[in-house]
């Protein structure tokens, strides 16, 4: 061994842990696809919570997990944030002050707004459909949530996905300019039809 040669390390594939029919899952999985990142997915259909968590972390999301070695972080925000800067390509973070303050803003709308009214679809039924209609608007002049494909895309398309997987189709079908969008989206995401596991 010369004096400047290091052992190379084992490269191990980095392990995503999802939950089946979860939007947060789905940000992932589109997020690694999208940055071309190889990862193995693995589905959990377990229900409870907080079973495989210590006591003091059972209220806490535990899905999606990213594993890599010694190293695990569960939850949507850890996950995408190893996610978006592991590897070699490009992270998605707009060079424009404007345009991410645009993408935060659609994320917040998503998580603070929408999100919390899909627990119960049926009753949320005309507040969800104000909100998709706002979306509508937004994506009238353009492929992107913000202009440029960024995060915000890859949150709103998980969801998407997932009322898709839960037969919620049609409420999206109403709105030409989301179906032009995800129709987009699914050329730049190859992961997006893709069936989970079980």
């Amino acid at each position: 061994m010369g004096l400047f040669s290091s052992k190379k390390k084992a490269v191990e594939t980095p392990k995503l842990v999802c939950l089946s029919g979860d939007a947060q899952s789905y940000k992932c999985i589109f997020l690694a696809a999208y940055r071309k990142l190889t990862i193995d997915v693995e589905w959990d259909t377990s229900s409870a919570p907080g079973d495989k968590m210590p006591e003091s972390l059972a209220g806490l999301n535990r899905f999606p997990c990213i594993e890599e070695g010694d190293f695990k972080a569960c939850g949507s925000s850890a996950a995408l944030t190893y996610l978006n800067i592991k590897g070699r390509s490009p992270t998605i973070h707009p060079r424009k002050a404007r345009v991410l303050a645009a993408q935060q803003y659609w994320i917040q709308v998503l998580t603070r707004e929408l999100e919390p009214l899909l627990n119960d679809i049926q009753k949320n039924q005309a507040p969800i459909s104000e909100i998709l209609k706002v979306l509508d608007a937004n994506l009238a002049d353009s492929n992107h949530i913000v202009g440029e494909f960024s995060l915000a895309d890859i949150h709103w398309s998980a969801t998407c996905r997932a009322l898709e997987e839960q037969g919620h189709s049609a409420m999206l079908s109403v709105f030409d300019n989301i179906g032009k969008w995800l129709a987009s989206i699914k050329s730049e995401i190859p992961q997006y039809d893709a069936r989970a596991e079980k």
